[in-house]
């Protein structure tokens, strides 16, 4: 005889995410099961793709799968639970090994898909996190944060008119640029899509290579994306931002993805955290976002030929190997 009960529930924004243990005759088992109807399915249906389309084959940092079921009005993946492991999240106490451990991985994940484009069955991602391709993606992705950003600018009073026109500014340029950065559809990866290490990124004791967790927003992308936007929940890691991207570029190792582009690739999709600042409503986060814009010198990346120009390590620093 089998019994299925929930042990504990999880907050998620296009799923329902809990704990089950299952008991059996022969032994109890937990797993972690997800949940997804409405508009969670596409997300929940691209997550399954990549387990059963992407993930066999190779070493990848996801955990393991258990299976899935697809009624058409929803979802059911099942997966392993990495807490019965001894698997957590670190959250923003992450040590400087967990980081470049992370980094190590969402660059092997990057360098196994370089330059593959999800195929036309997958399900099309549309969300606040960039989408290199089809090019109408990105088209469709400036609409959302205008949209996004009228309701967002309505409702708050805590942004100057200053920091308001900056997204205008942004938005102005940033469609046109980065459609010209994919024109011939080369130097992309497959991006994770919501790489951070406040809930989908963990470690266990012993081993800086993390299992990471959520690929339902698995999509093709700037390579340097995940790390741009797991930077912008870290606050303190942020003036090693150069030092860090460095340290991917060489854990890449794709030799035609010169330094330069992989620069400026990380300093254009930071204009996603501030997209994501709006999707979010957060007022925190958008003004967090235009420091970081400031202190990379984003804005530049928005006019010339893309991937022109480099930020710089600060003085003294060193770049780390693995």
């Amino acid at each position: 005889m089998r019994t299925v009960d929930v042990v504990e529930t999880f907050e998620a924004s296009a799923a329902e995410v809990a704990r089950l243990l299952v008991r059996t005759a022969g032994a109890d088992l937990t797993v972690i099961a997800k949940l997804a109807t409405g508009d969670g399915l596409a997300a929940a249906r691209r997550e399954v793709q990549f387990f059963e389309q992407l993930a066999p084959g190779w070493p990848h940092p996801a955990p393991q799968y258990l299976g899935a079921h697809d009624t058409g009005d929803a979802v059911l993946l099942l997966t392993e639970d990495l807490g019965r492991t001894g698997y957590r999240v670190v959250g923003t106490e992450v040590s400087d090994e967990q980081l470049y451990g992370a980094i190590d991985v969402v660059a092997g994940v990057h360098a196994h898909f370089w330059n593959w484009t999800a195929p036309a069955e997958f399900e099309p991602s549309v969300t606040s996190s960039s989408q290199a391709w089809p090019p109408d993606a990105i088209t469709r992705h400036a609409a959302a944060v205008r949209r996004a950003a009228d309701e967002f600018f309505a409702a708050t009073t805590g942004l100057e008119r200053s920091e308001r026109a900056v997204l205008d500014e942004v938005l102005t340029s940033w469609e046109p640029q980065f459609q010209a950065r994919v024109a011939g559809r080369q130097q992309l990866t497959l991006i994770h899509g919501d790489f951070h290490f406040l809930g989908n990124i963990f470690f266990t004791a012993g081993n800086p290579r993390p299992k990471v967790i959520d690929w339902s927003e698995l999509k093709p992308g700037l390579a340097p994306h995940d790390l741009a936007y797991s930077l912008s929940a870290l606050p303190s890691r942020q003036h090693d931002a150069v030092e860090l991207l460095r340290h991917y570029w060489k854990a890449l190792d794709v030799p035609e993805y010169s330094w330069e582009l992989c620069s400026w690739d990380f300093r254009f999709s930071v204009f996603s955290n501030l997209f994501q600042s709006v999707f979010q409503q957060s007022v925190r986060w958008y003004r967090a976002s235009l420091t970081a814009l400031d202190a990379l010198d984003s804005r530049s990346t928005l006019s010339g030929q893309p991937g022109s120009g480099s930020v710089r390590p600060k003085p003294g620093s060193s770049d780390r190997t693995r």
